[in-house]
């Protein structure tokens, strides 16, 4: 959404949200890991883990958000400014090893470009300790799966509050909600934000040219993990 404050940073409900972090505590394999929270913003699965004694690195590249993270980690996690959006931005990332770095929140679904996913699973493979993992949201099992079921389209919605806007040609769209509804604009208008649906096969493909490959999909948590090839 254009007005994006609160949805970037509750993506999920918080039973969804719990279901989450019980899934990527499931994947600790040793007792007070290492964990790198890219996208974190103000700490929505940060809190919880670092409260469960995990040593959190959460990165975002809106730095308003350091005092609501610290807040929400009682100040027991690290917060860093950053933006793996670009190349450079993916080699500037915390060095680790991690024993999980997570992409959740539908933080990869803000990344539009092939190029910049492949730069960026390289770099989380090579912040990745030997046993550990990778874990995004299942935005690109789920999201596909709502398109084919018609429970998404294009337009306004029949009760007016929501409205999407694909762009030509590529799987990404722009989602308006509430006072952002406008039946007059039917194109993204500057500065808004656009989500893109990857396919598996693009991630599959980021991920094997990284030597990483699928280690399962968690449905109840809404997640997918990835774990180094020769693990």
């Amino acid at each position: 959404m254009s007005g994006h404050s609160e949805s970037d940073q509750s993506p999920y409900d918080e039973a969804e949200t719990l279901a989450q972090v019980e899934g990527v505590k499931g994947r600790l394999i040793r007792g007070p890991s290492r964990v790198l929270d890219l996208g974190c913003g103000t700490g929505r699965i940060a809190q919880h883990l670092s409260r469960a004694g995990h040593a959190v690195t959460g990165v975002d590249r809106v730095s308003r958000h350091r005092s609501d993270f610290e807040g929400a980690t009682d100040a027991k996690a690290t917060f860093v400014v950053g933006d793996f959006s670009s190349a450079e931005g993916c080699r500037m990332l915390p060095t680790g090893p991690f024993d999980a770095i997570l992409l959740l929140g539908n933080t990869l679904a803000l990344i539009r470009e092939p190029r910049i996913v492949r730069d960026l699973f390289q770099a989380l493979a090579e912040r990745l300790d030997p046993e550990g993992v990778l874990v995004y949201d299942d935005f690109s099992i789920s999201s596909w799966a709502e398109l084919a079921s018609g429970n998404w389209g294009e337009g306004i919605s029949e009760d007016g509050t929501m409205q999407m806007i694909w762009i030509p040609g590529e799987p990404e769209f722009v989602l308006r909600s509430g006072a952002e509804v406008d039946p007059d604009c039917e194109e993204p208008r500057p500065g808004e934000r656009v989500l893109r649906i990857w396919s598996m096969a693009e991630l599959n493909d980021a991920a094997e040219l990284a030597g990483l490959t699928v280690g399962g999909h968690d449905p109840a948590a809404s997640m997918i993990v990835h774990v180094h090839a020769d693990h």
